[in-house]
């Protein structure tokens, strides 16, 4: 293989649009080497290799004579390298930003609509009347994720009395707030 970067390796220094395809062919493995030590990711090299040959292929009378096309591919690819990274840079950096402000707008609005609803209220209103032993069932539960078969452990009971029990708890939470929002409703 010649090396289109030296004019004197024996290549014609100039081609016509009629070789446009023979350039191609020729620069195609090192125009993507190139791209690739660019820092340009894997994925990406072949479509930033595209838009050097149609760059090239656009503006292919500009091309001085006395320089070698591999030579203006490099150049056309460096150039198109440096507008990728700038603009990969960028997007990911905007990405960031918006994921961050939407993440802040979703936890605030959950937390004002989790602090404002007449459920919330009615439940904290039902939990703060339960007994001791029942809170602390649903604590276990429900903060401290263990499951039955911890919880009868920690309290000395048995896994069938715990579900049972946490059945009967629930059922008692759900019928006061029922009876709680009716009452607010019809108030």
């Amino acid at each position: 293989m010649s090396d289109y970067s030296d004019p004197s390796a024996g290549e014609p220094e100039e081609f016509d649009s009629g070789d446009f395809d023979a350039i191609v062919q020729r620069s195609h493995p090192r125009i993507r080497a190139y791209i690739a030590g660019m820092g340009i990711a894997t994925h990406e090299v072949d479509d930033v290799a595209q838009d050097v040959y149609l760059e090239y292929y656009k503006n292919m009378a500009k091309k001085p004579a006395e320089v070698v096309p591999e030579r203006w591919l490099k150049g056309i690819a460096r150039n198109l390298c440096l507008n990728h990274i700038r603009k990969t840079a960028r997007r990911g950096r905007l990405h960031r930003e918006a994921i961050t402000e939407m993440l802040c707008d979703a936890e605030s609005s959950l937390e004002r609509t989790s602090s404002q609803t007449p459920i919330h209220h009615a439940l904290e209103g039902c939990f703060d009347k339960l007994p001791d032993d029942s809170r602390q069932l649903l604590s276990m539960k429900y903060e401290q994720d263990l499951s039955s078969k911890a919880m009868a452990a920690a309290l000395a009971s048995t896994a069938e009395a715990v579900r049972v029990a946490l059945y009967r708890i629930r059922a008692s939470l759900r019928n006061c707030v029922a009876s709680a929002l009716a009452q607010e409703g019809g108030a």
